[in-house]
């Protein structure tokens, strides 16, 4: 594995455009490449679910005169998601794979 494979995975975790780059081109097919790049795009779709999740909850909750602030909720699955980002990057920009052989 090259270091330019290394450098392209963990920004795919940290950035979330070379994860798209990663699943939609050649690089997929890579086997190391293409699991993290399906696993960091998988990352960042359930970052945007969150986001707009929460957008959708908090304008739900004031038409029904329900006054709850999402805001917290949001950051702390946000801090959670992104911990679990940088996590990854470090991890597959050092080379160590989930799967012990």
């Amino acid at each position: 594995m090259r270091i330019s494979d290394r450098i392209l995975i963990a920004a795919a975790y940290l950035f979330g455009i070379p994860a798209l780059y990663i699943v939609l081109t050649d690089a997929r097919k890579k086997k190391y490449v293409g699991g993290h790049g399906t696993q960091a795009f998988f990352t960042w779709i359930v970052f945007f679910i969150i986001f707009f999740g929460n957008r959708y909850l908090t304008e739900l909750a004031w038409k029904t005169n329900l006054r709850f602030n999402f805001t917290r909720l949001e950051i702390f699955l946000v801090a959670v998601m992104a911990a679990y980002a940088v996590y990854a990057a470090v991890r597959s920009s050092l080379g160590i794979r989930h799967v012990k052989r």
